[in-house]
This record gives structure tokens, sequence and C-alpha cells, in this order.
């Protein structure tokens, strides 16, 4: 019985020996430094298998519930199927089935996916163009209804994957996606505690998918949902959302916008300080740029929030890695 494979070849592993000396024994280039399962630099997924639960403690419930473990500290005593932790899965084909317009500048692209591609909501994965183009998008569907995979696309004006989406894209075109990536799910959330979803512009994807998941499930804790944007037109599913406020009691959506004054105007983290106030017990979902996760982060665990319970997804400009 082959106890471990890396990516598709079986790597010999003697017994009793852990996992990273093994593909370090096979010649593979995997990283790592202090060997004792601390510093996590080591971090690789189990695509198949379940690794011990030891090579997983100090790892999020997102990410142990995606097969991220620490191969420095891992003996399988079952098959394990491994791969570094950030490589996306092989490329797949992908069919528009629907392309509509949410604003003036964000596009909802609906793709029809193989078998082969599964996800969790909140996930990302990579558009890919027929010359190569690829760029990094956040999946607002739910794999449990939903036939396809939801993007929620902001359009650039100069931007290459904007122009293709805004101009050339329709019903019937062919494209590839990688992927997914990314650990901001519901896996790991509590059903009673506070959850709370923050994002920016089309930050607001990933954390649609996280409700959707969370109503699904039948999330009993109170959740509030945080969107922001710079001018009212960016509050783009905003009727969307203050229907479901009205279909579930402990859902309250809270929209704020910079460039007005008012009970809506105002910045989008503030309004996050201001409201929470269970934060050691909140889960949180901060999706949107850098300065904002960032900033958010740090104040949120100033005032008491745990780092443990706080998932993020920066969305990086084009061409940065995510």
């Amino acid at each position: 019985m082959t106890l471990l494979t890396y990516r598709d070849a079986a790597i010999e592993i003697e017994p009793g020996e852990d996992v990273l000396s093994a593909l370090l024994r096979a010649e593979i280039d995997a990283p790592y430094s202090c060997r004792s399962g601390v510093c996590q630099s080591c971090m690789h997924r189990a695509v198949e298998g379940n690794p011990p639960a030891v090579a997983q403690q100090g790892l999020s419930d997102a990410q142990r519930a995606l097969g991220y473990f620490l191969p420095c500290v891992c003996v399988p005593d079952s098959p394990l199927t491994v791969v570094p932790a950030q490589e996306a899965v092989a490329r797949s084909e992908a069919v528009v089935c629907a392309i509509d317009r949410l604003s003036r500048d964000v596009v909802r692209l609906r793709l029809e996916h193989g078998p082969g591609f599964t996800y969790r909501p909140g996930q990302f994965l990579e558009l890919i163009a027929d010359d190569g183009l690829g760029r990094h998008y956040s999946i607002a569907s739910l794999p449990e209804e939903d036939p396809f995979v939801e993007l929620h696309i902001r359009i650039h004006p100069g931007g290459r994957m904007s122009k293709l989406v805004a101009e050339e894209l329709a019903r019937g075109r062919r494209l590839h996606i990688a992927g997914p990536l990314g650990t901001c799910i519901y896996e790991g959330v509590d059903a009673d505690q506070p959850l709370a979803l923050i994002g920016s512009g089309t930050g607001l994807a990933p954390l649609i998918g996280v409700l959707r998941d969370a109503l699904r499930r039948g999330h009993r804790g109170p959740i509030r949902i945080y969107h922001g944007a710079r001018e009212r037109e960016g509050l783009y599913l905003h009727d969307h959302l203050q229907a479901l406020t009205e279909r579930f009691a402990n859902l309250r959506y809270v929209p704020r916008i910079l460039s007005e004054s008012g009970s809506q105007g105002g910045d989008v983290g503030a309004a996050v300080l201001e409201h929470e106030d269970a934060l050691r017990h909140t889960a949180f979902f901060l999706c949107g740029g850098e300065k904002l996760v960032g900033r958010l982060k740090r104040d949120l665990y100033l005032k008491g929030a745990s780092l443990k319970q706080m998932r993020s997804d920066i969305f990086l400009p084009a061409g940065a890695s995510r």
C-alpha cells in the first residue's frame, strides 16, 4: 500500500517517518524551517486522505477543513495524496452561461463547469482567457444549489480582462478556470456564534457565498453583513440584501457610502468598530482591498477580537499575486 503520493508520483516513506523527510529524501524542493510544527512554512495540502490530527494543530478550522497540514510532524497511518499549499488544481474548461450588469461597473459572470471542479463558497479561482491572460476572482455561488460558478467582476477602464468581459464575452464562450484556492469559508464556524461579514466593492462576492452557506446550514447566531462603497451605485446588491433581512430574523445588513453623510454615509471599517461588541466570540470575514483588510485586522485585534476567528480575502491589483 502506498502511503504517500506527491502530485501524481508515489513516494517511498519509511515506518514512523514524517512526510517532510520523505519528500526531501525524494529530492522534492519542499519549503521548511523549524521542522517542529511551529513556523508553518512547510504547509502542504492533502487532496486525498486525512492527515492525522497532530499534523493540523495550530491551523484554523477552515484550513483543516480544506486538508491543509504540516508535513514536518505528519506521520501518516493511511494513504495521503499531497500538493504544495498554494498549488491550484489543473485547468479545466468552463462555458459562459450568463453575463449581466449588476451596476455601471460590476458584471456578474456565471460559468458552467465540469464535475472535476469543486469548491466551497468564499474561495477564489483564476479565470483564464485564450491568450493566457489570468485574473483571480472570488466565488459568490453555492455548489449545493447552483449549477454554475458565479463571479462578480469590476470593470476597470483599460483593463485587459475588463475589456474581454465587458465587450467580448457572450453565452457559449469557452474559457478556462483553475483553482479553487483560499480559506475564506464557513467551515469551522459555530452555528451559535456571532458572524460578521465585511467587504468593500466586489469584496461582497465571497461574502454572499459565505452568507448563503451559513443560512443554508441554519446558522443560529446573529449575522451582520457590512458592505462599503465609494458611491451609492457601488452597493450593487442593496435590494437583494435588504430582502434577505426580511426573511431571516438574525440577519442585519449595514451599508456604508464614503461619498455621503447621513445614516448610510461613512467608512465601512468605522461602522464595524462601532457596531461589533462581542469581539472575542465573533467569527469575522474580511474581504476587499489590502488597506481595508489590514486596518480592520489590526483594529479588531487591538479591541479584543481573536485572530484565529478572522478569515480574509485580500483583493490585489491586476498582476499582483493573490
